[in-house]
């Protein structure tokens, strides 16, 4: 780490600015802290220490399989495009990549593709659009999610015409990402002038990652993987909503397993909600959308709500954050190691 401030796997270029995620971290507390003042703190408060004391660590463990699972999906990736690391490497890579969750559409997280060019000289060019295409099946996961939520779980109502629209333009927007010819039409003209013009000369790499990964096949095997991963996520939210609820710990019975149903549309359609919104996170994006459906499809009161929603984005969204950091430090050990051991000896 540099100065304290900046972390960077090579001298001269800063990618993870501690500044910057310290600023959208200030922005998630004043969102929450605005649910509070909305909702009154004494009710939420009350509600939050009536939890049992092991809720926080199983909705944890539920958040860390979904990183394992989409873990499968990542290096997945990397052997469509020719990417061979060890598990040790790119599982810590991949965890790494969670620090820059927080930046809009966590588009941060191509960060991942500098750590990989540290480690064996794949160019970035090659590696950073699988963050486009994880971002992608993600998406088209979660509205699957919400879809079979919302068909089963519920009986009707306007929200599963939005869930459709979603899901209509993500396909069409993966379809589109699939083909060479877009990349043929319109990359060239990106990366011509701004920001992007550094990778003019790259623009080759760009698209035979692109056409690699979001290819239907691809794209269905990498969406099948995303779909039980976010699915441990909406069992979270099913969790803390069946012991808000006071029904208790979740069973099989057909009441219990309706509310995991109605739990994993409205994460899923929080969620999909926060990724189109291209805010940082999805910040406010999801909490709105989140505190709207919950009391209206549920009952629950709007304190019990509020408990729900900044319980489950603090398992689901920051702490993955920490984990990031945590994997960062791995990666930076790792970095080290690598460089002592390929020094000249004295």
């Amino acid at each position: 780490m540099t100065n304290g401030e900046e972390i960077s796997t090579q001298p001269g270029k800063e990618f993870v600015s501690i500044r910057k995620l310290i600023v959208f971290v200030l922005i998630g507390a004043v969102v929450y802290l605005a649910i509070l003042f909305y909702l009154q703190i004494d009710p939420v408060i009350a509600a939050i220490s009536s939890l049992p004391y092991w809720i926080l660590p199983a909705l944890m463990t539920l958040s860390f399989l979904n990183y394992l699972i989409r873990y499968v999906k990542w290096q997945y990736y990397l052997r469509r495009i020719d990417v061979n690391l060890g598990h040790a490497d790119s599982l810590s890579i991949f965890l790494a990549g969670f620090t820059l969750t927080t930046t809009p559409g966590k588009m941060g997280e191509a960060v991942k593709g500098v750590f990989i060019n540290d480690i064996d000289g794949t160019p970035l060019a090659k590696t950073a659009p699988v963050v486009v295409s994880e971002r992608a099946t993600d998406l088209i996961a979660m509205i699957i999610l919400a879809l079979v939520g919302f068909i089963i779980g519920f009986t009707g109502g306007d929200q599963l015409y939005l869930v459709v629209l979603l899901g209509a333009a993500a396909v069409v927007g993966a379809v589109i990402l699939g083909r060479s010819e877009f990349y043929d039409k319109i990359l060239q003209r990106l990366t011509s002038f701004g920001p992007l013009k550094k990778f003019l000369d790259d623009s080759n790499l760009i698209v035979d990652t692109m056409t690699k990964t979001m290819a239907p096949k691809p794209m269905a095997v990498s969406t099948a993987i995303s779909v039980p991963g976010w699915f441990m996520e909406c069992m979270a939210l099913w969790l803390l909503l069946s012991i808000l609820s006071g029904a208790g710990v979740p069973t099989l019975s057909q009441a219990s397993l309706i509310l995991l149903l109605q739990a994993t549309f409205i994460h899923a359609t929080a969620s999909a909600i926060g990724a189109v919104s291209f805010l940082p996170g999805g910040l406010i994006a999801y909490e709105g959308t989140a505190v709207i459906l919950i009391p209206l499809l549920l009952g629950f009161t709007e304190s019990q709500a509020g408990v729900a929603i900044i319980i489950i984005r603090f398992v689901t969204l920051w702490f993955s954050v920490v984990v990031g950091f945590i994997a960062l430090a791995v990666v930076e050990r790792r970095r080290r190691t690598r460089e002592q051991n390929n020094s000249p000896q004295a």
